[in-house]
């Protein structure tokens, strides 16, 4: 049997109504297979914790983990030290000689996917960007990070010419006035997502940012994601999938439509 995800049952972070209380395990068993979903508190403990207690109680032959699918991974010969616990799955999946896959779309994708939905898309990815760019500029730093030069890394780092047009410094001003209804200058841009660190919430009800956190999601990680749990569903007896726990609640409704009711276990 071929296991097919619905999308359409898909929900939306903001959306959800339960939450996996994480970290936690949500074990599905069906037709002599498990999926295993580690549904993870990103950088605690425990998730690393869950991860070992994966590869010790169950019989593990694929690895599934939010991890882009662009990026490079080599496990060393040593301890493994890493403060990220999808890494974490990730290399010893590798060490143990099984099917890894990266499940997360890269942030180019980003892009791509929601641009094709609608070219308004553009100019608002652009600024999520540059406001994070400048954010991570700050932060690393410790210094400002100019309007030009942010619009100046974005286009360098994700545009191509398959995307409209993007701003300029005047347009991104005008635009992020009109959006936010406040003045974005070189001194306020780097501090801009720090002084509101609710824009990092996906929330459709909220503002431009808040929207593109729950679309970039939405259209674009969240179905990349439940596809890449599928297709190892299908070719394994057993998967491991590990991905921070709002990505299962989202994907709930698909996981047990297809594969029945978990056994919770955190």
């Amino acid at each position: 049997m071929k296991y097919v995800p619905d999308l359409t049952l898909l929900d939306s972070w903001s959306d959800v109504k339960s939450h996996l209380r994480s970290p936690a395990l949500a074990v599905f068993e069906f037709d002599n297979k498990k999926l295993i979903y580690c549904g993870t508190k990103h950088g605690a403990d425990k998730s690393f914790k869950l991860i070992d207690k994966c590869f010790s109680d169950f019989d593990i032959d694929c690895v599934v983990t939010e991890y882009s699918r662009k990026a490079t991974l080599m496990p060393n010969a040593g301890k493994i030290t890493t403060k990220n616990e999808l890494e974490y799955a990730a290399l010893l999946g590798m060490r143990a000689g099984l099917d890894v896959v990266f499940a997360d779309t890269a942030k180019t994708d980003w892009i791509s996917d929601l641009v094709a939905l609608s070219p308004d898309y553009a100019h608002k990815m652009q600024t999520f960007f540059m406001l994070n760019d400048a954010y991570l500029y700050k932060k690393t730093f410790n210094e400002n990070f100019s309007i030009n030069r942010a619009i100046k890394n974005v286009i360098h780092k994700f545009w191509n010419d398959d995307f409209p047009k993007p701003m300029n410094e005047s347009e991104f001003k005008k635009y992020f006035l009109q959006n936010f209804d406040i003045k974005i200058t070189d001194d306020n841009i780097s501090d801009m997502l720090a002084e509101h660190p609710k824009w990092n919430e996906p929330n459709k009800q909220g503002n431009l940012i808040n929207k593109l956190h729950a679309d970039i999601n939405l259209y674009s990680r969240d179905p990349y994601m439940i596809k890449c749990i599928f297709n190892a569903v299908n070719s394994h007896n057993c998967v491991l999938a590990t991905f921070g726990a709002g990505h299962f609640d989202d994907a709930r409704r698909i996981l047990e439509h297809s594969f029945g009711t978990p056994k919770i276990i955190g």
